[in-house]
């Protein structure tokens, strides 16, 4: 396991939405790529026609707000690192006296310019083990009704 986790082999060829603190950046949000080049693994921030690698130590993943994100997202720590996923919804769990939001997940098969296609997995996740994926506008027109029916069977068994 590397020591920054969105170094993770895994999730090459993702595009996050990360918080970047250092250098120029302070405290700012941007759409990174995981690369990998010639073996070492990279965080790639794209900027007009240049992209430049950003120092991990810089770099933490902006995680969703587990009430309400219901965008693409992408598991990136623990056994399911790489996987694309989507919320359909969230429930408190009490540990040790800490209250903890969990997020049920579906697994999704991105498809680029077509709609996401659900896998069938499921399962749950704290909201600090995802990052924000980047979505263009089309894809998420595409995928705007795609979690409906199973947004709707978890309400009704709440």
């Amino acid at each position: 396991m590397p020591h920054y986790p969105l170094l993770d082999e895994r999730l090459v060829g993702a595009q996050l939405k990360v918080v970047v603190n250092g250098e120029n950046y302070k405290n700012r949000e941007v759409i990174v790529s995981i690369a990998e080049t010639e073996g070492d693994v990279s965080i790639r921030h794209h900027v007009y026609n240049t992209s430049r690698g950003l120092v991990p130590e810089w770099v933490s993943a902006k995680s969703p707000n587990p009430t309400r994100d219901n965008g693409l997202l992408v598991v990136v720590k623990g056994e399911h690192c790489g996987k694309y996923v989507r919320r359909i919804h969230h429930r408190y769990h009490e540990e040790n006296g800490n209250r903890q939001a969990l997020i049920l997940l579906a697994v999704v098969k991105k498809m680029d310019g077509a709609a996401d296609t659900l896998t069938g997995e499921q399962f749950e996740l704290g909201p600090d083990s995802l990052c924000l994926a980047f979505e263009t506008n089309e894809d998420k027109k595409l995928n705007a009704k795609l979690m409906d029916s199973l947004r709707e069977n978890a309400r009704k068994r709440r």
